[in-house]
């Protein structure tokens, strides 16, 4: 006589779990996948605010210096870009900072240059020197539409005494959670030691 009470699962329980099993384990993938894209996306928005923060404070520890004339030689502040209608937004900050009455000097002339989304600088007024980059990934394109807005404005017109400093960082690819690219824009007023 067969017993009916042996132990072991019928192949309808053993599919069931398995199909349960299969269930639970592809949620939990793709939860995983999920955080993973979560992850990705907030590192390249730590990155796009960090370049457009570095970037910041680079320009600006440079335009505090500008128009320093101790030796009340006549030095200018800043030469503004001379062809604001071109794709390359430029400032160029004079400062005597070896106190010698002209700008000679390594970090007395300084251009800085956005072109495209990298912005570069000569610290010298030397035109051999090649520009250094100074950060990448910086569109300034805040509103994604293609027209990089002015990285360096004078205010308040119509005597300027400062110049407003934009800068808008971008990711280098589009954000995995929702496909756009992560845009980052911080601006700063810096008043400047003489008017324009």
């Amino acid at each position: 006589m067969i017993n009916r009470r042996q132990a072991g699962f019928t192949v309808v329980e053993l599919l069931v779990s398995l199909t349960v099993m299969l269930l639970v384990v592809a949620g939990l993938a793709q939860m995983m996948v999920q955080n993973s894209r979560i992850n990705r996306s907030q590192q390249m928005t730590a990155a796009a605010q960090a370049d457009a923060r570095n970037c910041l404070e680079l320009i600006q520890q440079k335009l505090r210096s500008a128009g320093w004339d101790p030796m009340n030689g006549g030095i200018g502040t800043v030469g503004l870009d001379p062809d604001t209608t071109d794709e390359i937004s430029e400032i160029e900050i004079f400062s005597d900072l070896d106190e010698d009455g002209f700008t000679n000097s390594a970090d007395e002339q300084i251009l800085i240059r956005h072109v495209g989304e990298e912005v570069v600088w000569r610290r010298s007024n030397d035109v051999a020197e090649p520009f250094i980059v100074l950060a990448t990934n910086i569109t300034n394109d805040a509103d994604g539409d293609g027209t990089p807005e002015a990285m360096f404005v004078p205010f308040p017109n119509p005597n300027p005494t400062g110049i407003r400093v934009t800068i808008t960082a971008r990711s280098p690819q589009p954000d995995p959670v929702t496909g756009e690219f992560i845009r980052y824009t911080l601006t700063s007023d810096v008043i400047l030691r003489k008017a324009l």
